[in-house]
């Protein structure tokens, strides 16, 4: 496949890696670049760079026809806070941005176009089991709205010019990144990898760490990846995430069993969270063949492993 990647953060780079070692053109379409994290994600020279806006049309365009692109999956976009701190920038970002994406899919014939959504789009209040993709979905603030707004289109373009469309909806994604989009999970879970490393005693706030489902940047590569090649995917949108919640003591408990010498304790009231079921991941396993590959114990080492490698130490 000659792939178009939008966006050059953790989703994005992770997936280009991947992308990149099964022997696939790649190239990373992203407004302000970072050169060096996109050189130790994916690796130096195995991605074309192209830093351009997505709100541009034009140099969209440009890029998948000068790279014969075939198959774009879309991670670019704002998230959490970020988009809310300018509205009129995170919208635009996220929504018009779409829209360039499926316009081009639309001139250019693609093979295929995959977005990466979120599973902040289900209404969680209405759901009182394991969630599956045909569950409510609604947005409850800025930023699930753009993600929303933009599945909508997604299904309206793809109906409209039979567009060959996926959708995953990922769980929340940490991993090795620069966060620059805003990714809360991301950041948090660096800071517990950090503690981890440092190996002294630390409390984890349940204010800060609530009842969450988390995935590894490595497995949603994968769900993309099998986005990308599935034969007629039957029902379009998939869930992409570990099928298991975890809260503070849940965190605190893999912490002691990676690092049994360490002191870790929890501290705080838990904040507010609907995230009492899981993901079910049922149609991803079958249609996809996606099965995560990182538990969270296996994915906190591994995360430390690579922080390790960068020279952070304890």
């Amino acid at each position: 496949m000659n792939l178009l990647i939008t966006g050059g953060g953790l989703i994005g780079c992770h997936f280009a890696k991947r992308a990149a070692d099964a022997g696939n053109r790649v190239v990373i379409y992203d407004l302000s670049p970072n050169r060096e994290y996109i050189d130790k994600i994916v690796g130096r020279e195995r991605a074309e760079i192209v830093a351009a806006d997505m709100r541009d049309l034009p140099a969209l365009l440009s890029a998948l026809e000068r790279s014969k692109i075939d198959t774009v999956v879309h991670t670019a976009g704002l998230i959490g806070k970020r988009v809310a701190e300018n509205s009129y920038t995170g919208s635009t970002n996220n929504i018009l941005g779409t829209i360039n994406v499926l316009e081009a899919a639309r001139l250019q014939k693609l093979r295929r176009l995959v977005y990466v959504s979120t599973f902040g789009v289900y209404d969680r209040p209405k759901i009182k089991a394991p969630i599956r993709e045909d569950a409510p979905i609604g947005g409850h603030n800025l930023y699930t709205t753009t993600k929303a707004c933009s599945e909508h289109l997604i299904h309206a373009y793809t109906h409209l010019y039979d567009l060959d469309t996926v959708i995953i909806r990922p769980a929340g994604v940490f991993g090795r990144g620069h966060y620059v989009g805003g990714s809360t999970v991301g950041m948090v879970i660096r800071d517990l990898a950090l503690r981890l490393i440092k190996g002294e005693p630390f409390a984890i706030d349940a204010k800060t760490y609530f009842s969450n489902e988390y995935v590894y940047a490595k497995d949603v590569a994968l769900a993309l990846d099998l986005a990308c090649a599935a034969k007629a995917p039957k029902q379009r949108i998939y869930n992409a995430g570990s099928g298991v919640v975890t809260r503070a003591d849940d965190l605190a408990k893999a912490a002691r069993e990676i690092v049994p010498k360490i002191e870790v304790s929890v501290t705080g009231a838990a904040a507010e969270s609907h995230a009492e079921y899981p993901l079910d991941l049922s149609a991803s396993k079958e249609e996809l063949g996606y099965t995560p590959q990182f538990p969270l114990k296996d994915a906190l080492r591994d995360y430390m492993e690579e922080l390790w490698s960068e020279g952070i130490r304890g």
